[in-house]
């Protein structure tokens, strides 16, 4: 059995050598200015934001969010705990977030095109944010290499939209029986919108290659 896992930031094991990461999309670091003024609030959208931040001096004594566990994970390498909603999202974490904003100010920690949502539901609640940009996603030069190695693929596990996107467009072929793996509602959603089905996995399970082989 051959899976691989499209993560840029893999948290998983290679069990046995049948779980291989393939990243689909290299991170470029983007120089940032730290905005001025006291924040109560930092939200880290991604393991990239969190990679490419370099002021984790200002999450002291502050309310931390992530947006998912992997996240959350990486943060917390690097000595910062945050509260991250499940399961993992946008919708889920303004619940988390609350509805008593007044006073508050918060600063969101993303990439270029990263997801607005967050930022839109604290605008129409009238809560001060600012954001900050430390990333963008770069298309890998060629995929032609990559293509032997998903031909005989038994699953593929996507942790991002982007990463679905670059495996349809550039690597996906009908011929192959493949069974495709979603870590969130997001992904699986935007997955059925470009026409494939996928199931959702529990990527942070103790018994995941159990778990992908029972779904095969």
């Amino acid at each position: 059995m051959n899976i691989i896992d499209t993560s840029s930031s893999p948290l998983i094991a290679n069990e046995e050598e049948m779980i291989k990461n393939i990243p689909l999309f290299k991170i470029r670091p983007i120089n940032y200015l730290l905005p001025e003024g006291i924040f109560t609030d930092v939200i880290f959208q991604s393991t990239a934001s969190v990679k490419n931040f370099k002021n984790f001096e200002i999450c002291n004594k502050k309310n931390i969010y992530t947006m998912g566990q992997s996240t959350k994970f990486i943060l917390s390498s690097y000595g910062v705990e945050s509260s991250c909603p499940t399961p993992p999202g946008s919708d889920e974490l303004i619940s988390l977030l609350g509805k008593n904003l007044s006073g508050r100010r918060f600063l969101i920690v993303k990439g270029v095109d990263g997801l607005n949502k967050i930022k839109e539901f604290l605008d129409e609640n009238m809560a001060f944010s600012e954001e900050i940009i430390c990333y963008e996603r770069i298309e890998l030069n060629n995929y032609n290499d990559l293509k032997s190695e998903f031909e005989y693929a038994s699953a593929v596990i996507f942790t991002s939209v982007l990463s679905a996107k670059m495996y349809f467009k550039n690597i996906h072929s009908k011929d192959n029986d493949v069974t495709l793996f979603s870590i969130s509602k997001r992904v699986k959603s935007e997955i059925s919108q470009m026409g494939y089905e996928s199931k959702i996995i529990d990527y942070f399970s103790d018994s995941l290659l159990d778990d992908i082989k029972k779904a095969i």
